[in-house]
């Protein structure tokens, strides 16, 4: 295995961290801007990424692309209006996300535009800095993608995707309660299909398609 295949792991499991937090501290920030002192008493409002960290989550996007950090603690009893504060909670990391994920695009191609010269070469005939620079053009697309990865993902309705709280914005109580009733289950079906190979084709096509049409117009 060369040096490049290593930069290229070190480059992924950086961007898994970075996003994650990013991702999750948006959620915190966001439900402490409405009141609520959750996040603050579990101190989740840090610059400490490994605060967000969840080692199942982080190896399933280590494996497969797609996973979680440790999710905010949150409560929307501390919201003035429940479902609309809940809602802006949870989509608020995925707009951000989004955001982020053509930003880190963006700056991606300045990288590829200013020091193309230094993807031309083999492992061994490139230096120390050509490395490093190719090593930066890596982290920067991962995150762009891992970004891009986490907001698609996180459209799922199955916890702790934030797709479920989002789902119970629009349902009524009773509706909600059984909703919540039948998580558990539908949390194994998921899984179920996905080591099965059934979810992320699926979930990668969603992502190519959003990708082409954001990117295209950066």
């Amino acid at each position: 295995m060369n040096n490049m295949v290593y930069l290229y792991y070190i480059a992924q499991i950086l961007s898994l961290l970075l996003c994650f937090y990013v991702f999750e501290m948006t959620k915190s920030v966001v439900s402490t801007l409405q009141g609520d002192p959750t996040p603050k008493q579990h101190k989740m409002l840090t610059l400490n990424i490994f605060r967000y960290f969840e080692p199942i989550g982080f190896l399933l996007g280590f494996f497969f692309g797609y996973g979680w950090g440790q999710p905010a603690p949150v409560a929307s009893r501390y919201y003035k209006d429940r479902k609309s504060g809940a809602f802006i909670t949870y989509t608020a990391p995925i707009i951000v996300s989004v955001i982020l994920a053509v930003v880190f695009d963006i700056i991606g191609k300045l990288v590829l535009k200013g020091f193309g010269q230094a993807f031309y070469g083999t492992a061994e005939s490139v230096g120390f800095g050509t490395m490093g620079i190719i090593f930066l053009y890596s982290l920067i697309r991962q995150i762009s993608e891992t970004f891009l990865r986490l907001a698609v993902f996180n459209l799922i309705p199955i916890p702790p995707m934030c797709g479920s709280e989002i789902l119970k914005c629009f349902l009524s109580p009773n509706a909600a309660f059984k909703y919540g009733q039948n998580t558990a289950i539908l949390q194994m079906v998921f899984l179920m299909l996905w080591f099965f190979g059934m979810i992320t084709p699926n979930l990668d096509m969603a992502v190519n398609a959003l990708g082409n049409v954001l990117f295209a117009l950066f």
